[in-house]
């Protein structure tokens, strides 16, 4: 299991090795999917969930799409044409969101990422990544903290 420590390096290397920014990526993004399925508090608050949410990070032409049903979550790369939400997010900015520099509804209040949807998707898919963000700072803390 990845702890604080290393969630900070992978940080670190998204922002200073470009050339390995996708698999830097891929790896949070499997951790956020291994959270969602290790914690049934987390898939209780996403029972009423049924959505797909396309992320799309133009600059490194990397796409994913995360389907979120029933308490569940599943993460593929590439396209989904049946997405019902979608982000698209400068690299840096990701980054920054991640970091917690920056909220991702203040950069979309801001124009800085785009998206297309209706707005109780963009509600929901925001719920989701905060979760995501609490879930895993929180776990770090307890496993740090020999809980």
């Amino acid at each position: 299991m990845i702890n604080l420590k290393t969630f900070n390096l992978v940080l670190h290397d998204l922002e200073n090795n470009h050339d390995e920014f996708i698999a830097v990526l891929d790896r949070i993004i499997k951790l956020a999917v291994d959270v969602f399925k290790g914690t049934e508090e987390l898939q209780e608050e996403i029972l009423d969930y049924n959505d797909i949410y396309q992320i799309i990070i133009p600059e490194i032409n990397f796409n994913f799409w995360l389907k979120v049903s029933n308490g569940s979550i599943i993460y593929k790369k590439g396209l989904n044409p049946s997405a019902s939400f979608e982000v698209i997010y400068p690299k840096d900015i990701l980054l920054k969101i991640l970091k917690r520099e920056i909220h991702g509804t203040d950069a979309y209040m801001k124009g800085i990422i785009k998206v297309n949807g209706d707005l109780s998707q963009g509600l929901r898919y925001t719920r989701l990544f905060r979760l995501l963000l609490i879930y895993i700072n929180n776990g770090f803390k307890k496993k740090l903290n020999g809980k």
